[in-house]
């Protein structure tokens, strides 16, 4: 039999926004639980803050800056349950019905709910990149804020997005070079600060930033090469060459290692499998759940942080905070003047940081034709091995949406369950029935929204 329990409130997620949220609940004298997947709180930016395994200098200030938020959650009356796997929800009544792993399969009911779920390394398909030997960028940081792993040998980086020029830059500090980063965002993303310069006054801090890590890069003898409209991993087994396409001319280099970061979206399972409508929102290039100001989808429910639209670590905080507001408004039942004030607050500085982060997205904006571009024995869905060419050959053949295209190739049936496919399949639809992404949508999500065993699930209950 599986074990029931019940929450006023639960959370979803342990980085900023989930965080945040917890110790504003627990400050009002609210218990809420909060379930987390990782063992240690802080999500993937504030990655094992509470036992750093790289010293500061190598890691940054925004790193740094979690730690505060980290030892207050720390301090709080908390239910904070780590290791856990929410792997299915339903409405249930007024409440949401959750199912958890954690050792166990447990079965819970909660009143109202928080989803926190953050943000995950977009999918973006170019020859090779199934290949052992190429990884994201987020999942080398996290090796190395985990485990203090450097990798053996100097990585190539590419991509787009703040992410990159900050492994590149870290792994400089830590005393492991990169052999070469190659920006792939068009170079005409600069002309934008000529053109918003309300956005670049804003975004001020970012650019600074940016522009240091650079020149330190650059002063280091690693080459930075911008404007880089190509890319393909080459090898038989493994990586073993990188050939990249810059100022019209095809250049190869000896690899192992090919880290690549290509911005990031809202990780779309939990809030997807709920069916809550969701809108595609073209600054960002990608499908973000529709909420209210108060960043409620429904009555109870509430979507924090980046799972909500990607703002950043900061601005994720202030949006736990916010829902954790609207959560105590919701159960005193009547307006408070000390919620209001606090909330207005909150809400001032939300949007002053929100427009900041438009100038990143203009300069990080990925090209538009790059699906349509790459060879058709490019892989769209690296879980089922299937090709750019097998997808448009399906489309041709009257598979007018995402679903119809997973029973056509088995693409989004892997064990991401569509996490790295699902957007490329949307834009390739979208390209070639000339519907705008609303108009195609997303896969339907259904449960296991992660991935469980039948042996956590059919275990019997302590007594």
């Amino acid at each position: 039999m599986i074990e029931s329990r019940h929450a006023d409130i639960a959370i979803i997620g342990a980085g900023p926004a989930g965080m945040a949220a917890a110790v504003r609940l627990a400050e009002a004298g609210v218990h809420p639980v909060l379930f987390d997947l990782n063992a240690t709180p802080g999500g993937q930016i504030y990655r094992q803050l509470g036992n750093p395994q790289v010293g500061a200098g190598v890691m940054g200030e925004e790193y740094q800056h979690g730690r505060s938020l980290v030892e207050a959650f720390a301090r709080a009356d908390i239910d904070y349950r780590p290791l856990s796997r929410v792997w299915w929800i339903g409405r249930e009544g007024a409440g949401y019905d959750l199912g958890v792993v954690q050792h166990r399969a447990q079965s819970w009911h909660a009143e109202r709910l928080i989803l926190a779920s953050g943000a995950m390394e977009r999918g973006w398909p170019f020859p090779g990149w199934q290949l052992p030997g190429v990884m994201t960028a987020g999942a080398a940081q996290i090796l190395l804020k985990q485990g203090a792993l450097l990798p053996g040998v100097s990585p190539v980086l590419a991509g787009s997005g703040p992410l990159l020029y900050l492994l590149a830059w870290q792994y400089l500090q830590a005393g492991q070079s990169p052999a070469l980063v190659l920006d792939l965002a068009p170079t005409s993303r600069y002309h934008a600060l000529l053109r918003h310069p309300r956005r670049a006054w804003h975004g001020r801090s970012y650019l600074l930033k940016g522009v240091r890590m650079i020149a330190a890069l650059r002063r280091a003898g690693v080459p930075v090469l911008q404007g880089v409209d190509g890319i393909q991993a080459e090898g038989r087994e493994a990586v073993e060459r990188v050939r990249y396409r810059h100022r019209g001319h095809w250049k190869t280099l000896p690899a192992a290692l090919l880290l690549t970061h290509f911005g990031v979206v809202p990780e779309p399972q939990l809030a997807r499998s709920l069916a809550i409508p969701h809108r595609w929102e073209t600054g960002q290039q990608a499908f973000l759940p529709e909420r209210s100001e108060a960043l409620a989808v429904e009555e109870r429910l509430w979507v924090a942080g980046d799972g909500g639209g990607i703002g950043g670590a900061i601005n994720a905080e202030r949006e736990g905070r916010l829902a954790a507001l609207e959560v105590l408004q919701s159960l005193a039942g009547k307006a408070q003047d000390g919620l209001a004030r606090e909330r207005a607050v909150l809400q001032r500085a939300r949007r002053r940081d929100l427009e900041a982060r438009r100038l990143l997205e203009t300069l990080f904006r990925l090209p538009g034709d790059w699906l349509e571009v790459q060879p058709e024995d490019t892989l769209l869905c690296r879980c089922e091995s299937v090709s750019r060419g097998e997808v448009e050959r399906a489309i041709t053949q009257g598979a007018a949406g995402p679903n119809q295209l997973k029973a056509f190739t088995r693409c989004g049936m892997g064990p991401c369950q569509g996490r790295q496919c699902g957007e490329s399949v949307a834009r390739l639809l979208a390209h070639r029935t000339a519907q705008p992404m609303d108009a195609i949508g997303y896969y339907h999500i259904r449960p296991p929204v992660h991935s469980v065993t039948l042996g956590a699930l059919a275990a019997q209950q302590e007594t």
